[in-house]
């Protein structure tokens, strides 16, 4: 326990109690010198008194009040322990622990320093530029937007605005962000980078839409201009370039119609085309009804195939003169590529741009012409006018189209024979000679009656014959009259188009076709030579009727009734025109067949 210091003496007082002096002592000390001595000599038994009181008390209190002083031993015992804990600590913070702090924040000032000083900055410079940031984070939408409605002219002015404000801002936060304007060039601003590639990839979409304009067939001439003056501005490519895709876009579109209409119409090419195949006993008319149901469909097809064709490239032509050759535009150009002239460009373009229409329309001429052939006559003069109209364009193409219906005539004429003079004669020869195990006999299906035989002096063309009538002779020779009434037929479609440069090739197939009627003519009055003096006579009247009669007229018939030229200058001329490997043939072939007929008829004196 404490122990407890009574203050017996005045002098105790004065020289300083151990108990650390308070306001009520100073006090009392201050006023002894002025209290009366009766109160100066009671003071002493007074203070004994009081000591004595005090000391009870505190005797008592400690009895009483024994565990609190023992608790305020224990708590101020361990608060001078925690003091001394607290000290020794502090001291190791002061000593070890600050220096070695010091020693981590400057550590972290000098790594982490410039990081944080560009981050603040990169910060200030965000908020210094916000407004700006925030109008242009709204460009690339708006943009996109105008680029869905249209509105290509305020996209590409949003888009130049939005690149000249991106430099500026890039060019004052590299500034801002290093003082060293070389490593300032190489400073990555992803925000900016963001922000021009979502520019760029909505001018993408405006480029893509503005090339499906290209290949819409339904588009005409503004659109197309405001097109091409859109991707010029756009700087997509060089202007040889963008002549080259608008041509390969609006062939493309008149390709894909011209297909159409082919695929519309169902008719097979020449490589699916199944031959006519006509059931035994039909007639020549029945023949030709059957081809012309074919031709009616073809010519239907071909009259839009060439007024789709002449509309689509007129339109081509006048197009691209207006968009690409006026001279007025061509500021509006972008100049080519180093190296590359733009005359030799535009030049190569316009040299090859006919020859690649004409490739759309040619070959569908040349596979579907000669099959509309009773319908050539307003077909050529459709592509007569179809030349016409391109010509004005710089387009003529009418020397491309002479060889092309002059063949086609001849193909037709061809057909006309094959289908009618070859299939009536083989029917004939069929009948009467190889399906028999003996020939029928010439007075049986050779002429009319034997007793109507006409005189072998009248069995001869008469130069006053004209070429428009049939000889009335041949009325006697029932399969020569009717050969001539199939050639007759034939001649009448003809004269629908009859094309000068076509004489040859019409002669030669006239020709090769009497060269193998004569042929089997013959080959049958060889076989009957030696028969009946009756029967030989009836061959020998039809011989002198094929040959004097029915040969020399029906090439007056062709060259002078058809072509109105004459035929002497023709044979005189050596009939140097027209296919040389083809009409030799024939003629040569027909030569010798009369040659033969003739022979036989002076050797007998006819």
């Amino acid at each position: 326990m404490t122990t407890v210091v009574e203050l017996s003496s005045l002098s105790d007082v004065l020289s300083g109690s151990p108990l650390a002096p308070n306001s009520t002592n100073l006090d009392f000390l201050a006023d002894l010198p002025s209290n009366a001595l009766s109160d100066l000599l009671s003071t002493p038994a007074t203070l004994t008194t009081q000591s004595h009181t005090l000391t009870s008390s505190l005797t008592a209190l400690t009895h009483t009040s024994y565990p609190t002083f023992l608790s305020l031993h224990h708590t101020s015992t361990a608060l001078l322990n925690s003091l001394s804990s607290f000290d020794t600590s502090l001291n190791s913070l002061i000593d070890s622990a600050l220096p070695a702090l010091d020693d981590a924040a400057r550590v972290f000032r000098e790594k982490t320093g410039p990081e944080v000083i560009e981050g603040r900055q990169k910060a200030r410079l965000v908020l210094e530029q916000h407004d700006k940031l925030r109008d242009l984070l709204d460009v690339p939408v708006l943009i996109d937007t105008c680029v869905r409605n249209g509105l290509y002219a305020e996209a590409l002015s949003l888009a130049a605005h939005a690149s000249s404000a991106l430099s500026s801002l890039v060019a004052q936060t590299r500034k801002g962000l290093s003082g060293d304007q070389d490593a300032a060039q190489d400073l990555p601003l992803q925000l900016a980078d963001s922000l021009q590639a979502e520019i760029a990839s909505s001018l993408h979409s405006m480029q893509l839409i503005l090339l499906n304009t290209l290949y819409e067939p339904a588009r005409k001439l503004p659109a197309f201009w405001k097109a091409v003056q859109f991707l010029r501005r756009m700087k997509a490519m060089h202007e040889d370039e963008l002549a080259l895709v608008f041509i390969s876009a609006r062939i493309g579109c008149l390709r894909d119609t011209l297909d159409g209409i082919e695929r519309d119409a169902g008719i097979p090419s020449d490589a699916g085309r199944v031959e006519f195949k006509f059931p035994t006993g039909s007639t020549v008319e029945e023949r030709e009804r059957e081809i012309d149901r074919e031709a009616d469909d073809v010519a239907r097809f071909l009259k839009k195939s060439i007024d789709i064709w002449r509309e689509g490239a007129y339109d081509l032509v006048t197009q691209y003169t207006t968009i690409f050759l006026d001279s007025s535009h061509a500021g509006a150009r972008i100049a080519p590529p180093a190296g590359q002239d733009a005359s030799v460009s535009s030049y190569t373009i316009r040299q090859t741009l006919p020859s690649t229409l004409l490739a759309l329309l040619l070959p569908t001429l040349q596979s579907y012409l000669d099959r509309a052939y009773p319908h050539l006559a307003p077909l050529a003069t459709q592509l007569a006018y179809c030349s016409s109209a391109l010509a004005r364009a710089g387009m003529e193409f009418r020397a491309l189209l002479s060889p092309l219906i002059s063949q086609s005539v001849i193909s037709g004429f061809a057909r006309d024979i094959r289908l009618g003079v070859e299939y009536e004669w083989s029917g004939l020869l069929g009948k009467h000679i190889t399906s028999r195990s003996k020939p029928s006999a010439p007075s049986n299906w050779l002429v009319v009656t034997p007793n109507s035989l006409p005189a072998f002096k009248m069995l001869a063309l008469s130069s006053s014959n004209a070429p428009h009538s049939p000889p009335q002779v041949l009325t006697a020779f029932p399969p020569l009259a009717k050969i001539l009434n199939v050639y007759i037929r034939a001649l009448n479609r003809l004269r629908m188009l009859a094309p000068v440069d076509a004489l040859s090739g019409i002669v030669d197939g006239a020709e090769a076709s009497l060269a193998n009627v004569g042929s089997g003519l013959l080959q049958y009055a060889r076989d009957w030579r030696g028969g009946d003096a009756k029967e030989i006579q009836i061959l020998q009247a039809a011989g002198a009727a094929y040959t004097r009669v029915l040969v020399p007229w029906l090439q007056r018939a062709i060259v002078e009734g058809v072509f109105g030229a004459s035929l002497e200058d023709r044979q005189s001329a050596g009939d140097g025109a027209g296919d040389p490997d083809a009409g030799e043939d024939g003629k040569h072939e027909l030569s010798f067949i009369v040659r033969e007929w003739e022979s036989w008829l002076g050797s007998t004196g006819i």
